[in-house]
């Protein structure tokens, strides 16, 4: 098992050689760069208010900002280690496997220290987990597997006769450890108890009286979101996701489970933004088809149960692995390779045992070859596709040569070239993403904020009305069309433009600043003070000129 380990974690560094100082994308910059409450790791609780669900998540991440603050070599070493980790227990999990009652008359035992190594190499280096390595903010998705492997080979080690009953007791106690610690990192975890059900029948005798504790885990990540507002939140978002049903949701899910499946067997044109049609229609074709391979797939998992076990299970896992994301509740997003994660563990058990059942006796040698030959070409693939996350302007010109009519990535490159001070290719790009669609809010609002910035601002004000008109409760909108108005001396609608800011958002700290300077203008010096005491409770720090001038006024 060392020699194994050894070889899962020199490829991996390898294969992730190139991404150490890969900067922040997309969702990294609300969750980590402007994230108040992972900046000071003393402060639990903020840290779990911040998304109780993702405590452990966010933990983390606190921990590489106390250590490194925003510097990205912290934060990507500590993705690559659990990367490692969790490719060095799917190696584990297969040898634990073939120890099992159902497996050790399996035809492919002789071959167990061969499959575990392979399955580890391919989970390391298949390039479909760049995005769950390299995408800092999705090791939710790596650390939950991570948790979700461990406890499954602790489980499966407690199962075994051949410890003490003191230390099976002890692995069992360590892999609801494993489970729970899973639960509060990401809620894909909810399907590990399935899971152990699903391999106790598949290798063991079901024992309900092991099974059951891990049952009960099932209600942890509700129960979590239910007593929490922002779990609440999430509950009533999820069951009423704009401009898709849950009904329109499963059936695009159908044909994003293919999808899935092309991925991880050729995984060409891989993208973090896939243009992907929705479908709200059972007889569509693509949505039937679909729905028809699903079914094929089941059968064919079900015929290989009792001679093809482990690639039987394998299919298993995958598809059961992906349902809290493909499912009926609706995700605004329908497609992420970050979801493929998990799934890849089943993929890999049912790939490399799949090769080594077809191979028979006379052709290991022959498979071994095979399989060295396909993991070279999957780890120079995810190197060159860790090369796209580089920085911001990488990622979203190859998002767009993929996706050349999605809205949001020529945003994305917008605010890429911004921070290069390109201003002329930012607005270029604000302008073809309201060509594509003229009814997204958020290209107005950020063209404004452009033309803001350059004091234009007529243009800048029919920016942010045009932002309001299509979405009127975006806060921000409202808030810098009150700079817009103060600007232009229209003093009476910038305050009202700040009232219905901190409406919408009644902890808008720098709302309460503006409308401060409003009254302070207006004469009006009582509601000007009371005005920054909010937003100093609300941790926003006034300019001290603007303090003097209002402590002049009395």
């Amino acid at each position: 098992m060392k020699s194994a380990i050894g070889i899962i974690f020199c490829l991996g560094i390898l294969v992730y050689s190139n991404t150490f100082h890969s900067s922040f994308h997309f969702d990294d910059l609300p969750s980590i760069v402007a994230n108040p409450a992972i900046q000071n790791i003393h402060h639990l609780s903020s840290i779990w208010s911040f998304l109780p669900r993702r405590f452990i998540l966010y933990l983390t991440l606190a921990l590489n900002y106390h250590f490194g603050g925003l510097n990205v070599f912290g934060y990507h070493l500590f993705n690559l280690i659990v990367h490692l980790i969790s490719a060095v227990l799917v190696c584990w999990l297969v040898r634990l496997t073939f120890l099992c009652p159902g497996m050790k008359e399996e035809k492919i035992a002789r071959h167990a220290d061969a499959i575990s190594l392979f399955a580890g190499l391919v989970f390391v280096a298949h390039p479909i987990q760049t995005q769950a390595v390299t995408y800092i903010i999705q090791r939710a998705a790596s650390m939950a597997a991570m948790y979700y492997l461990a406890s499954l080979c602790l489980y499966v080690k407690s199962r075994l006769p051949l410890q003490a009953p003191e230390l099976r007791r002890f692995y069992y106690a360590g892999a609801l450890f494993m489970a729970v610690a899973a639960m509060f990192t990401k809620e894909t975890a909810i399907t590990l108890p399935l899971v152990i059900l699903l391999y106790e029948f598949f290798f063991f005798k079901i024992e309900w009286k092991r099974v059951t504790p891990f049952l009960l885990t099932l209600f942890i990540i509700p129960v979590t979101m239910l007593l929490t507002e922002t779990g609440a939140a999430r509950i009533h978002q999820l069951s009423s996701e704009p401009g898709i049903s849950p009904t329109d949701y499963l059936l695009t899910q159908f044909r994003v489970m293919v999808t899935y499946v092309r991925l991880v067997f050729l995984p060409f044109n891989q993208n973090i933004d896939y243009d992907y049609p929705v479908y709200r229609n059972l007889f569509d074709w693509p949505v039937l088809n679909s729905l028809l391979f699903l079914i094929t797939v089941s059968y064919f998992a079900k015929s290989l149960f009792k001679e093809y076990r482990l690639a039987a299970f394998g299919i298993c896992w995958f598809f059961l692995t992906l349902l809290p994301e493909s499912s009926i509740l609706p995700i605004k997003d329908v497609i992420y390779e970050h979801r493929l994660y998990l799934p890849m563990a089943g993929f890999c058990l049912f790939f490399v045992s799949g090769m080594y059942y077809l191979g028979g006796k006379n052709a290991y040698k022959a498979v071994t070859i095979a399989l060295c030959v396909i993991i070279a070409g999957y780890s120079l693939m995810a190197y060159q596709r860790n090369k796209v996350w580089k920085d911001e302007l990488t990622l979203w010109n190859d998002t767009i040569q993929k996706s050349p009519h999605k809205t949001r990535a020529y945003i994305n490159r917008a605010f890429a070239y911004d921070n290069l001070g390109m201003t002329a290719q930012v607005m270029a790009n604000y302008d073809k993403a309201i060509e594509i669609d003229p009814r997204f809010p958020d290209a107005y609002y950020n063209r404004g904020l452009v033309y803001y910035r350059q004091g234009q601002l007529p243009q800048a004000l029919s920016d942010f009305n045009k932002t309001i008109v299509l979405n009127p409760d975006f806060a921000d909108a409202h808030n810098n069309l009150g700079l817009v108005y103060f600007y232009q001396g229209a003093f009476e609608q910038a305050l009202e433009e700040y009232n219905k800011a901190i409406a919408l958002k009644p902890g808008y700290a720098g709302a309460y600043n503006n409308r401060a300077i409003v009254y302070y203008r207006l004469n009006q010096i009582q509601k000007a003070w009371e005005d920054v005491h909010k937003a100093q409770a609300l941790g926003f720090v006034p300019n001290p000129g603007f303090i003097r001038a209002l402590k002049q006024a009395g």
